[in-house]
């Protein structure tokens, strides 16, 4: 079998399209005792954080965009794996059941569909596709949607009109002396700062070697609106890790809003050229600096390292406008550990100072988290988590994400009940011949002390599930979010070899009055008519929102194919539930 690498460079070739390679991790975790001291160092990682001024407006530097040179675009990603901790292979293929799995929807849809229309793909005029995958993500804003996937942005509005057509991410950065004005590398993060009124928009910038792996420097670059307009000017700035193991290549980003900080997540891959997974990097911005286009915002990131026994944290973000109960603790970030277990951490910034603390919010020593227990469960794929979907009418197989966390990690704080919702990737039936479907959890009280006298105050796993509505089809990629009564609305990615569909966008949502543990019946909220049939990286991520101007409207954005050629698209769906159905759902 000719590996992956040369096939999807063979294929990269043909299509002209520039592409690194993103090396799998092997870096050895150390165990819980070491791990303890080597941490406590009391050391604070400060990137370097440039200010770079505020730009023209977002509408006029996408009418005059920067050019990207052969080679400084998006890269077609090869697959990167995980450290073996969050490896749960079944032993000997045996068939392990697995708990809370849904296999039946004895609630029908209530939810109400709304919204249906082309997001940024070669589906839109304008935008040009050149790489995979295609990491769909967007904000949500009061009377617009912007959506980012690799390499495109585009301003709509709510009806899906095209206010601003699609434009290079790089062009943000227009004029700036640095990769972030001249390469155009993707992983986008967008994120409507709703307490604010403002846009957060980001990109990762790198060089290349000759053989097209990242070497340094190793740039985010942000760009925080100046007012509620998303077409309009933006202050600018660049975050430079150090090429240094264990820090490195900053992969997979993820943004959370808090009301002190941005808080963001990446998995490392140290030195130059970006090598074996080293770390996780949890970091928090100056948001109070950086919403006032202050030059001294700075960046703060915990000693890098792996904590709660691996990598790929999700930062919580904030939905809705009641703040959250304690923001003594700092931001939140969450893993899923193949423990089994949810493992929170707290990670408090101290711009004044420029030191962080990472622990477990209570007193703890620093990597110390809390613990929330899972009932056995299993990565997709019989706990290999890589690729194993399959398709109609091809034998490539697409890429699970299984055993990490999948984006949002979205906080909500309902008149004092405070939730976290959170998905990933399992294994429906263990070892069995079934490949993947979706874990889902609803964490109440997460900013709770675990050794709370009242039992009621402390963090628990409020309710969970496994969904496999017929015990049939695949689904991954889900992204999921809670509204302001309470509803939950989780999206995905559906495919079924067998009956024939198509990688397509589903759709599963709960009232709050419903069965704990339980989600209502599937809707396909758009049916591809095609197949992926070069490449087994698919999206890597998928966006659910929620509409701040009604705080009861979904929104959603993941990729679908309208054919077997290299041509995928998104598109942007949105669902709510009645208003009979929302009041009277209230608060169990």
């Amino acid at each position: 079998m000719i590996p992956e690498r040369i096939v999807t460079y063979l294929v990269a070739a043909a299509l002209s399209i520039p592409i690194y390679w993103a090396v799998a991790d092997s870096a050895l975790i150390l165990p819980t005792q070491a791990r303890g001291a080597a941490l406590d160092d009391g050391k604070t990682l400060r990137p370097k954080m440039s200010f770079h001024g505020v730009s023209p407006r977002l509408d006029y530097l996408a009418r005059h965009p920067t050019p990207v040179a052969s080679g400084d675009g998006q890269a077609i990603e090869a697959e990167r794996e995980l450290p073996d901790e969050q490896r749960a292979p079944s032993a000997s293929g045996e068939s392990l059941a697995q708990p809370f799995v849904q296999t039946t929807t004895p609630t029908p849809a209530a939810v109400v569909a709304g919204a249906n229309f082309e997001g940024p793909g070669s589906g839109m005029a304008g935008f040009v596709l050149n790489t995979v995958p295609s990491d769909a993500t967007m904000g949500v804003g009061p009377d617009h949607i912007l959506a980012w996937v690799n390499s495109m942005f585009v301003v709509l509005d709510k009806s899906g009109t095209v206010m601003m057509p699609p434009v290079n991410g790089n062009s943000l950065f227009t004029g700036m002396p640095n990769l972030c004005a001249t390469t155009n590398r993707g992983d986008p993060l967008v994120q409507y700062d709703r307490l604010a009124d403002r846009w957060i928009l980001s990109q990762w910038a790198f060089a290349v070697n000759g053989s097209g792996v990242p070497i340094a420097p190793y740039l985010q670059c942000f760009a925080v609106s100046t007012t509620g307009d998303p077409m309009g000017t933006y202050a600018r700035y660049v975050v430079q890790f150090s090429a240094v193991a264990p820090s490195g290549l900053h992969d997979y980003g993820k943004l959370g809003v808090w009301p002190d900080a941005y808080y963001t997540s990446h998995n490392m891959f140290g030195g130059s050229p970006a090598g074996a997974s080293t770390c996780a990097g949890l970091c928090a911005s100056d948001r109070v600096k950086m919403l006032a286009g202050d030059p001294t915002a700075t960046m703060l990131c915990a000693p890098i390292a792996f904590y709660g026994g691996g990598a790929a944290f999700l930062p919580a973000d904030l939905d809705g406008t009641t703040l959250p109960s304690d923001l003594s603790q700092g931001g939140v970030f969450m893993r899923v550990s193949t423990a089994p277990a949810l493992r929170i951490l707290k990670l408090k910034p101290d711009f004044s100072a420029g030191t962080v603390t990472l622990s477990d919010g209570f007193g703890g020593a620093p990597g110390t988290f809390v613990n929330l227990p899972l009932p056995a469960t299993i990565s997709a794929c019989n706990g290999a988590g890589g690729a194993c979907i399959p398709q109609p009418g091809t034998g490539n197989v697409l890429d699970t994400f299984g055993g990490r966390l999948m984006y949002r990690l979205a906080f909500r704080n309902r008149a004092g009940v405070e939730s976290m919702v959170a998905t990933h990737t399992v294994d429906p039936d263990g070892g069995g011949t079934r490949d993947a479907t979706l874990r889902w959890y609803e964490i109440r009280n997460p900013l709770g002390d675990p050794a709370d006298p009242v039992v009621a105050n402390r963090p628990v796993i409020f309710q969970n599930g496994t969904y496999d509505p017929g015990t049939s089809g695949d689904r991954w990629m889900g992204s999921i979010a809670m509204d302001g009564a309470g509803n939950i609305m989780l999206g995905y990615s559906v495919v079924n070899a067998g009956s024939g569909l198509f990688p397509s966008i589903g759709i599963a949502a709960r009232e709050a009055a419903d069965p704990l543990n339980t989600l209502q019946a599937e809707i396909i909220a758009h049916t591809g008519t095609g197949s992926q049939t070069t490449f087994t990286r698919w999206g890597d991520y998928s966006t659910m929102q929620v509409d701040p101007s009604d705080d009861r409207t979904f929104w959603y954005i993941n990729q679908y194919l309208s054919d077997n050629s290299f041509n995928w698209r998104t598109r942007i769906v949105s669902f709510q539930f009645p208003p009979d159905n929302i009041f009277a759902s209230g608060f169990e």
